[in-house]
């Protein structure tokens, strides 16, 4: 398994689905449980939570282009860290930050983010 292949393609799918506007295709990289540390608000737990999240950074972001760049990562067994920065350009709201990601192996032997917490950095 190549992890990095693995990581680069879910960014790409994942900023596709940002871009679009589609919370709940963003959301199908998490898992039902995932626990989201989003700046600025309280710590939520489940997918729908998740997709109201997103929901709302999408709207205030409408026209953007999501980017994401992996710093680094890490595998043991199921688990995996993917450390990264983000970015969000050419809308009413652009923002820049950084992120961390946990994933896990699910059943089917893909893998979705079970923890993921991110900030925004200073302007």
């Amino acid at each position: 398994m190549d992890m990095k292949k693995v990581l680069d393609d879910f960014d790409a799918a994942y900023n596709e689905a940002f871009d679009r506007g589609d919370a709940a295709g963003c959301a199908a990289f998490f898992t039902e449980d995932v626990l989201l540390m989003a700046p600025g608000e309280p710590m939520t737990r489940g997918r729908k939570a998740f997709e109201d999240a997103y929901r709302s950074r999408m709207e205030a972001s409408t026209g953007g282009t999501h980017s994401n760049a992996l710093v680094e990562y890490g595998v043991d067994g199921d688990l995996a860290y993917q450390v990264g920065t983000f970015a969000i350009s050419g809308s009413d709201s652009p923002e820049q930050g950084k992120f961390v990601n946990v994933l896990k192996r699910q059943a089917d032997g893909t893998w979705k983010v079970a923890v993921s917490i991110f900030n925004g950095d200073r302007p």
